[in-house]
């Protein structure tokens, strides 16, 4: 009987790299030839691993500062 929850895989948590049975989907990294892959922490480590940036989020930021503080790109 099937309860409706999917069940992850154990995965490395990016923070401590120690096998998690119940890993927490904590990001992306996008790579420019092939695919990305998915960030995973264990439920300790979730609160404390940082958010990765999108490329596209980057590029923003960065523009976003060169017109707050006139600095190059």
């Amino acid at each position: 009987m099937s309860t409706g929850t999917t069940r992850l895989t154990p995965q490395p948590c990016h923070a401590c790299g120690i096998t998690t049975d119940h890993p927490v989907r904590v990001g992306e990294v996008h790579a420019a030839s092939g695919p990305g892959r998915t960030l995973y922490a264990c439920p300790a480590h979730t609160p404390r691993v940082p958010a990765v940036q999108t490329p596209a989020a980057a590029l923003a930021d960065a523009l976003r500062r060169s017109r707050d503080f006139g600095t190059g790109v």
